[in-house]
């Protein structure tokens, strides 16, 4: 399953008192998956590393008054009892659970069975359980135990896999260097990439975000560094790919050279849209279907706070593969996010001609 698809599944699981266990490669973004879900729904997020906890760590230490045993309430869950009484939804992330002790993870298994450890139960706000979501890296490629079945079934088991439009989603909003994005959307198999020497480090999802904040950090060091940097996040083989697209980034279409491209060109009319279009077909006949998407959402995001971008868009789009083209559309269409914007956008469009496009292409197929 895209990994970008766990969020619906954590809805239903939190609606239907169920828990998740997603399972998948490290550096997919299962931990960014969780935090967005979270941040999304308003809900309080707790993270626990269980690889790195101890049994006192999670279900406290115990204390004894008048001959009779207690157990202290660890810190984590009172962070979850204060953000109960804030009227907040909580999830409990248990982070690389097959990794853990295994005296840890006997301790998770009564709080995934019973939502509680000992006398302290995890809080339940208009009927619903706190949403318990655990994270695994696959058995058979990692050092990690295997789970007593009795914890495997009471989670929803999931393997996720990388998504690359749900990543290029992400990073516009989380302000990733657009060279990244661009590099990504250019050669999307190198999102996730393991080599075959294991003596090379391979790329993921995570250094690449790590990578991007280093980027925007480059003119304080010596261009002489560059590779260095990039390989050490990296590895050799994507880094050498990507530290020459990023020598030579200036060949790149943007979105500014766009608007340089059609500055003198008449985009008020559907004749002045096809005919400017034509130009820049010419000029972008070898963009890549993944890469021709990324700078329309780029377009499209810039539409979104001035409308001058608007008829620059409708002329981009109408320049490339009509495929394309109906995918980028429907795909906006459809979302959540981006439907209003299409709306208002097609409608703005000289003679309504993107609705007239996608109509006749319609009746072309």
């Amino acid at each position: 399953m895209k990994i970008s698809k766990m969020k619906s599944i954590f809805e239903i699981a939190h609606l239907s008192n169920d828990t998740v266990r997603m399972v998948g490669l490290h550096g997919i973004g299962k931990s960014q998956v969780v935090e967005q879900f979270a941040k999304e729904k308003g809900f309080h997020l707790e993270t626990l590393f269980l690889s790195q906890q101890e049994v006192a760590d999670l279900i406290g230490i115990p204390d004894m008054k008048d001959g009779v045993t207690y157990w202290s309430k660890p810190i984590w869950l009172k962070r979850i009892e204060d953000a109960h009484k804030q009227n907040k939804h909580c999830v409990l992330f248990l982070d690389e659970l097959a990794r853990a002790p295994l005296e840890v993870r006997q301790a998770a298994l009564q709080l995934v069975l019973e939502g509680r450890i000992h006398e302290h139960h995890l809080p339940r706000l208009n009927g619903l359980k706190t949403l318990v979501i655990a994270a695994d890296n696959p058995a058979d490629l990692y050092q990690t135990d295997e789970l007593d079945p009795a914890l495997l079934d009471r989670f929803g088991n999931y393997e996720v896999e990388v998504d690359v439009n749900g990543w290029l989603s992400w990073a516009r909003k989380n302000n990733i260097n657009p060279i990244v994005t661009d590099y990504i959307a250019e050669y999307p198999d190198k999102l996730h990439f393991i080599p075959e020497d294991d003596s090379d480090k391979g790329a993921t999802p995570r250094s690449w975000s790590k990578l991007s904040d280093l980027l925007n950090n480059f003119e304080s060091i010596d261009k002489s560094l560059y590779h260095s940097v990039i390989i050490s996040k990296l590895g050799s083989v994507v880094g050498n790919s990507f530290l020459h697209f990023f020598n030579n980034y200036v060949k790149i279409v943007k979105p500014e050279d766009l608007a340089k491209w059609l500055d003198k060109e008449d985009l008020t009319t559907q004749k002045g849209i096809e005919k400017a279009a034509k130009k820049i077909s010419e000029k972008t006949q070898k963009i890549e279907a993944l890469a021709a998407s990324e700078l329309a959402n780029k377009i499209k995001e810039l539409g979104k706070q001035d409308k001058k971008w608007y008829n620059i868009l409708t002329t981009f789009l109408d320049s490339i593969n009509v495929e394309v083209f109906v995918s980028i559309i429907k795909t906006w269409k459809e979302s959540n996010e981006d439907s209003e914007f299409y709306f208002e956008w097609a409608e703005s469009v000289p003679g309504g001609y993107i609705f007239q496009k996608v109509l006749k292409i319609k009746e072309d197929a």
